[in-house]
């Protein structure tokens, strides 16, 4: 059997073609086209209430990133609040486990979890942090918060200015004419 809709990598929308220089050489035209009038309207979602004051800030400073670079749309509204709502909670169980491991005696306190039998484990707030990180990871991947997601990115060159400021522009179009 030849493949089905499921088969080969997922597609990229073409600010990414673009940002990454086109390997694929795609039509230049066609690429433009579809970010000047994306299928899927450029917007911000609407903030849930639900989040934390944590994710909250970190929203506001996600969102105009991603509007900057064309990512994001109101049809993304569960996956950025879950890559927010994980980022708070990592940042909640990293200030506990700081705060058990400085009140402990080895400094292993958030970390390591030893039983009345003399049995370690890793602790539960060690758990829930390794937890909270792989979903922001995996929720920030969507939108190429990672070092891999971002390693191809090619910016385009800011355009280069007027050579002369329009005064001597025009007097040196005077010449040319």
């Amino acid at each position: 059997m030849a493949g089905n809709g499921n088969s080969g990598r997922p597609g990229k929308p073409a600010s990414l073609h673009i940002l990454q220089g086109n390997r694929s050489k795609k039509n230049f035209d066609e690429l433009i086209n579809e970010i000047k009038a994306p299928p899927v309207p450029i917007e911000a979602p609407p903030m849930p209430s639900f989040l934390s004051d944590e994710a909250v800030i970190e929203w506001e400073r996600v969102v105009p990133a991603l509007m900057a670079l064309g990512l994001i749309a109101t049809l993304d509204q569960m996956v950025l609040a879950t890559y927010c709502q994980a980022y708070a909670d990592w940042l909640r169980f990293q200030r506990l486990i700081a705060e058990r491991n400085a009140a402990s005696a080895d400094g292993l306190g958030g970390d390591v979890q030893t039983f009345k039998t003399g049995a370690q484990q890793m602790h539960v707030l060690r758990q829930l942090a390794n937890d909270a990180e792989k979903r922001a990871n995996a929720a920030g991947a969507q939108f190429g918060f990672t070092p891999m997601a971002r390693r191809n990115l090619k910016t385009a060159p800011a355009p280069q200015g007027e050579l002369f400021p329009n005064e001597q522009r025009d007097a040196a179009s005077g010449y040319f004419s």
